[in-house]
C-alpha cells in the first residue's frame, strides 16, 4: 500500500449535464481543478488525473513533422505542467515523473462489456513504441504497478472508494467521468490505479483509456495548445498521435531521470529529440499501426 505521508494533488474534470458523450469538443471550456495537501513533510506526490469522454473520432492522426521547439514545448508542458498557477518549484508536480523500471499491469474487469483486449493492445503498442519502457501483465493486481479496472458506469463510484488508498479525494475522483491515481517520489512513480467505464461505448472509452494510461506513465499534464496531441482536453483524437510518441519517448529516455527540475532537463532535450527522430520511425513500422488500440 502506498505511504500516507504523500502529498495529494487532484486533476479533473466535471461530468456534464448531458452525459459524457454529448457535445462537441469546444464544450469542454470547464477548468480544471487541484487541489494539493502535504501530509508530514515527506516529498511525494499522489496525482489524481480525471478525463471527460468526449465524442472523438477513430481515424488515426497522419503523420507529420515537428520542429524541436514544438517537442521541447510539448515535453515541458506536460511532464513539469501543473493544473494550477503559482505551484511552487521543487514540489513533486514541478519534477520529473516516470517509473524507473519494468513496469507490470493488472487488468480488473467487473464490466458487462468486456474491453480487456482493447487495453491489452494499447500497451502492448506502448511496449513497442516506446524505447526503455517494458510494461508486461501481472496475474494478480498485488504484483502490478499498474492496475486498470474496467467497470460500468454503476459501479465506478464503489470501485473507486473500495480500492483507492487512505488520504485521495474520493469525491473528487467520484465526480468525473474517468480517472487514474497515481503515486510517484522524487525516486520514480511507485504506483497508479486507472478507473475507466466500459459499458458507455467504445469510442468514449478509447479517449479515456489511452489519456489515463499515458498520464500514468509521467506525462500529467495537458494544454490546450498541444493541437496535435492526446494530452489535450479540447482534443478530438483519442488515438497516441505522432506527437505523442515523441513525448513518451522523450520522457523514457535514460537521460531524463526522475526527481529532475525544468532547469536539469531542458538542455538535454535537442539531443534526445535527434536520436528518437532516429528510432521513432522504425518502432512505429515495426507497431505497423498508429491505432491498433482503437480496434474494437
Amino acid at each position: 500500500m502506498v505511504a500516507k505521508s504523500l502529498n495529494h494533488c487532484s486533476v479533473g474534470y466535471p461530468r456534464r449535464e448531458r452525459g459524457p458523450c454529448a457535445g462537441p469538443a469546444g464544450a469542454l471550456r470547464m477548468g480544471k481543478l487541484m487541489a494539493i495537501r502535504s501530509l508530514r513533510g515527506f516529498y511525494g506526490m499522489t496525482a489524481v488525473l480525471a478525463c471527460c469522454v468526449m465524442a472523438v473520432v477513430l481515424a488515426p492522426q497522419r503523420a507529420q513533422a515537428f520542429e524541436d521547439r514544438a517537442l521541447i514545448g510539448g515535453f515541458l508542458v506536460t511532464v513539469f505542467g501543473t493544473e494550477t498557477d503559482g505551484e511552487e518549484p521543487g514540489t513533486a508536480s514541478s519534477v520529473v515523473k516516470k517509473f524507473t523500471g519494468p513496469v507490470r499491469y493488472h487488468l480488473i474487469s467487473t464490466s458487462s462489456v468486456d474491453r480487456r483486449s482493447t487495453v491489452r493492445r494499447f500497451m502492448g503498442q506502448l511496449a513497442q513504441t516506446v524505447q526503455n519502457l517494458t510494461l508486461t501483465e501481472a496475474a494478480r493486481p498485488e504484483d502490478a504497478e499498474i492496475v486498470v479496472y474496467l467497470v460500468d458506469r454503476a459501479d465506478y463510484v464503489p470501485t473507486i472508494r473500495a480500492t483507492v488508498w487512505d488520504g485521495v479525494d474520493t469525491n473528487f475522483l467520484e465526480s468525473n467521468a474517468c480517472s487514474a491515481v497515481l503515486a510517484a517520489r522524487r525516486t520514480g512513480i511507485e504506483r497508479a490505479f486507472i478507473y475507466l467505464v466500459a459499458d458507455e461505448g467504445f469510442v468514449g472509452l478509447a479517449h479515456c483509456m489511452v489519456e489515463e494510461i499515458a498520464q500514468s506513465l509521467g506525462p500529467a499534464n495537458d494544454s490546450s495548445l498541444l493541437a496535435d496531441s492526446i494530452f489535450n482536453d479540447e482534443s478530438r483524437l483519442n488515438v497516441f498521435g505522432i506527437f505523442d510518441w515523441y513525448i513518451l519517448n522523450m520522457l523514457y529516455d535514460p537521460r531524463i531521470r526522475p526527481g529532475m527540475t525544468m532547469d536539469e532537463a531542458r538542455p538535454l532535450l535537442p539531443e534526445i529529440i535527434s536520436d528518437v527522430r532516429r528510432r521513432l520511425p522504425h518502432a512505429l513500422e515495426k507497431s505497423r499501426s498508429l491505432a491498433q488500440h482503437a480496434v474494437r
